[in-house]
């Protein structure tokens, strides 16, 4: 009996340390990355991913653990969400250039390529402020461009000497600051309706309406990339709204791709 007893507590002690040592490694996100590339090193990639899934689902992201969680994919020949995780990687100055160049590698790796057409110079644009300067620093500068036009305006009430030619430019400055707000605006509204996806499954159909007897509209497979409408798709349960890479629209189901 007191045996038993002495063994439960040991077990006990021993299970709380495990927690103890497991919850401090997740509060430590540097010593987890280390010991998951130390796996991923030594070939151990399901212990790899397993590391790296944790510091992802603890939001301690960066551009080396995506990169990382590429290669590990990669390794395991699940080209589909290593190339997921290098456009996750794409986003961060640090790992930009190197993440493109995986992605641009993948991409002559899969066994169907799909075709292109290039993007609008609006899109490319709105892609560019998205990325570069995001729709708070827009409306951020929108509004102090627009008090400062009002500001200069105002002050010819004040001072006499100010030349008439300051008129102008202060609705100048309004003009271009309601501007720059209108493009935060949109800005923000494209980023939260339009996510990028990839398909990461071998391959499935793009279909006319969300159900899976719907019309076929065009097969995709692993690696073929859609920009999935957040709005529309809200409308199933199961399914996502996608604009195809050669302009074809149509469901496909989430189980299919990871949105960005």
């Amino acid at each position: 009996m007191i045996k038993t007893w002495f063994r439960n507590i040991a077990l006990g002690v021993l299970l709380l340390l495990c927690f103890q040592a497991d919850a401090h490694a997740v509060k430590n996100p540097p010593t987890l990355f280390g010991k998951a590339n130390e796996q991923l090193k030594n070939g151990y990639y399901q212990e790899a991913l397993t590391a790296y899934k944790k510091l992802e689902q603890n939001k301690q992201w960066s551009g080396a653990l995506f990169i990382n969680m590429g290669i590990t994919y990669q390794r395991i020949d699940s080209l589909g969400k290593a190339k997921y995780y290098y456009l996750k990687a794409s986003r961060f100055d640090g790992t930009e250039e190197r993440a493109k160049q995986a992605v641009e590698y993948l991409d002559n790796q899969f066994s169907h390529q799909s075709v292109k057409l290039p993007k609008l110079p609006w899109d490319v644009d709105t892609e560019w402020l998205q990325r570069r300067v995001g729709a708070p620093a827009l409306l951020a500068w929108g509004i102090i461009l627009l008090n400062l036009g009002i500001l200069v305006f105002i002050s010819r009430w004040f001072f006499a000497q100010i030349p008439d030619i300051t008129r102008n430019v202060a609705i100048g400055i309004m003009v271009l600051g309601i501007l720059v707000i209108a493009s935060g605006f949109y800005t923000r509204y494209i980023d939260d309706r339009y996510k990028q996806a990839v398909m990461v499954t071998e391959q499935s159909p793009v279909l006319e309406k969300p159900e899976k007897e719907s019309t076929l509209i065009s097969q995709s497979f692993e690696g073929y990339t859609f920009t999935v409408d957040e709005y529309k798709s809200q409308s199933k349960s199961g399914w996502s709204y996608v604009r195809m890479s050669n302009g074809l629209y149509g469901w496909i189901p989430n189980t299919k791709i990871l949105i960005l």
